[in-house]
């Protein structure tokens, strides 16, 4: 198979941007305007640390959105001093490099530069970037949540000292001296879950939901604790919203029909997955077929004529004592009417039509209403009654037995044209993989249901491949058609969840806006990146690599998109406030490194 098409982007542009000379403007003297920048902290995870190409160090950690802020700042507060928990010199928690990049054929290829061997080493002091990589709103009132490297969080154990392994987050901003603070708490209660390909479920794993959604209550009480105590310190902040994760390039670097086929390549997809459900479709449908013609000749023989004989004997009862008869006449009346040819035939109508639905029964399909009664009968024993199982299961083994030898050619064709029946129903709903010349959606992995007794489909237009799905091999020519796991690929029930919840998160963010707490809608400030912008002479749009602002995790942004970040906070504080801190020149701050 040739080369999976259009699942790698990195098409780089080269060359300078030279612009002009730029124009000499009034720049407003730095100004506090109504906030106090005596203390400035910054709260959040792995964003707000600095975090880079799937990992943090001392580089990257250095042009950290509040760093860059921070330093913004000092033109207001020459006095102000923001530490962060620097990682130390080299590859701190280990990260991706651009190893190659062939601009011809589209391909680029990592190197992942292992960690420092002492990045988890405890460095205890007063922080002010809190940025803990992978926390959620959930975990910040845990206690112990950084109690060791391997159970805790190594990012949060590193900042507490010797007798603070019990400690929470919480603990540590409440020691805070904070005057002012931005936020950007709640993404991973969103991310763990998108990043997961959600193959944990919304409630993740147990015991410590990781990989799912943070329920809503859980997450506003939390972010209720962590407001009440900036609230008793007097601080003003802002708070930064939750954007849409599935439209970042970890989710949109890899197309839900990237798998592009020749005309030969699709025949022989299509045919290889035929050879594979074709049969599986048709030892069902005979299991099924031959445990049918077995329940419904057992019951046919030895249930169905006593029931029927039965049903007539009480009707007749039940009319004689209705007209007045005493017990034991009734019973004689009932005994000489089923005997008589009257009762008789009605017998072998009853019986007759019983035999006609009870496969439509047997199929859970609808019956006449007044055969509901018997019908619940025979459930009954079917499930109670073990000499009756016992003689099903005789009888399935015997038709089985004679369907294999082929001594039954009307069983076989009533299977062939079920399974030709069930093929075509599942070619309809996207279920039985189908291949053409040219793009084709990928198949994946999904829970076997009545509907889905595959276990697999097509992804739809609106479905997400995660850009994971790049490290592993499931895109080389031996398995790009093959069935891919869920926890690579969200489909539109899990994109559905991961909006709601945003959506939900976002609210109870936004509902503590107040005149000393701003809301940044970060939204926005990803979505005028996706439309691509020319900022400071520098044109920066969300595509992988060469859109400047996604580093080489898809996920976390390089120095150029904090800068953005850094930015549009002093622009919103600025707006908010009154203050005046400067912006930045975002082409001060590197993109992606190139090999």
């Amino acid at each position: 198979m040739n080369r999976i098409k259009n699942i790698i982007l990195a098409i780089l542009y080269a060359g300078l941007v030279i612009s002009c000379k730029p124009e000499i403007h009034d720049v407003p003297v730095p100004a506090t305007g109504g906030v106090n920048f005596k203390e400035y902290v910054a709260l959040g995870n792995s964003l707000t640390a600095g975090f880079s190409d799937g990992g943090l160090y001392l580089e990257v950690q250095q042009q950290s959105y509040p760093a860059i802020i921070a330093e913004q700042m000092k033109e207001i507060n020459t006095g102000l001093n923001f530490n962060q928990p620097e990682m130390p010199s080299g590859n701190g928690s280990g990260y991706f490099k651009l190893k190659t990049l062939d601009l011809v054929n589209g391909v680029f290829d990592f190197v992942i530069l292992p960690p420092d061997a002492t990045w988890t080493n405890k460095i205890p002091g007063t922080y002010q970037n809190l940025g803990i990589t992978g926390i959620r709103v959930r975990d910040i009132a845990v206690n112990g949540y950084g109690a060791n490297t391997t159970q805790g969080n190594p990012y949060f154990y590193r900042i507490l000292g010797e007798q603070e392994a019990n400690k929470s987050y919480l603990d540590v901003v409440s020691e805070s001296n904070a005057t002012f603070f931005t936020s950007w708490l709640g993404p991973n209660d969103v991310f763990e879950y998108a990043f997961s390909g959600g193959s944990d479920g919304i409630e993740g794993q147990p015991g410590t939901g990781i990989n799912g959604l943070t329920p809503v209550d859980d997450f506003e009480a939390s972010y209720d604790a962590f407001m009440n105590v900036m609230a008793g310190k007097g601080a003003s902040g802002f708070l930064m919203t939750i954007p849409d994760v599935t439209n970042i390039p970890f989710f949109t670097s890899v197309g839900w029909n990237a798998l592009a086929m020749n005309t030969e390549q699709a025949a022989a997809a299509t045919a290889g997955y035929a050879a594979m459900i074709d049969p599986q479709v048709e030892a069902g449908v005979a299991e099924a077929t031959i445990n049918l013609v077995a329940t419904d000749t057992v019951l046919s023989v030895g249930v169905i004529p006593d029931l029927a004989d039965t049903t007539v004997f009480l009707q007749a009862y039940q009319a004689a004592i209705a007209g007045g008869a005493d017990q034991a006449t009734a019973l004689q009346i009932a005994e000489d009417y089923v005997e008589s040819q009257e009762g008789i035939a009605k017998i072998a109508f009853l019986e007759s039509e019983l035999n006609v639905e009870l496969p439509a029964h047997l199929l859970g399909q609808p019956t006449s209403p007044e055969l509901d009664p018997l019908f619940a009968i025979i459930d009954e024993q079917l499930a109670t009654n073990v000499e009756l199982q016992q003689a099903i299961a005789q009888t399935r083994d015997q038709i089985t037995q004679a369907y294999e030898a082929g001594f039954l050619p009307s069983l076989e064709a009533v299977v062939a044209q079920q399974t030709a029946a069930q093929i075509t129903a599942l070619k309809a709903a996207g279920i039985y993989p189908t291949f053409i010349a040219g793009n084709n959606g990928f198949v994946i992995e999904v829970p076997v249901s009545q509907a889905n007794p595959l276990g697999i489909r097509q992804m739809v237009a609106g479905e997400l491949v995660l850009f994971s799905i790049i490290l592993t091999d499931e895109l080389t020519p031996q398995k790009a058609a093959l069935p891919k796991p869920d926890d690579l690929v969200l489909t539109l029930e899990e994109i559905g969840n991961i909006r709601e919840y945003t959506e939900q998160y976002n609210d109870i963010i936004e509902g503590y806006a107040s005149t000393n707490m701003g809301i940044l809608n970060m939204e926005v400030v990803y979505e005028s990146i996706q439309a691509g912008a020319f900022i400071d002479g520098v044109e920066v749009n969300a595509d992988f690599i060469q859109g400047g602002v996604f580093s080489l995790d898809a996920i976390h942004l390089t120095p150029r998109g904090y800068a953005i970040v850094a930015n549009s906070l002093i622009q919103a504080i600025n707006q908010k406030f009154g203050s005046t801190i400067p912006p930045v020149n975002i082409s001060d701050y590197r993109a992606v490194i190139l090999p």
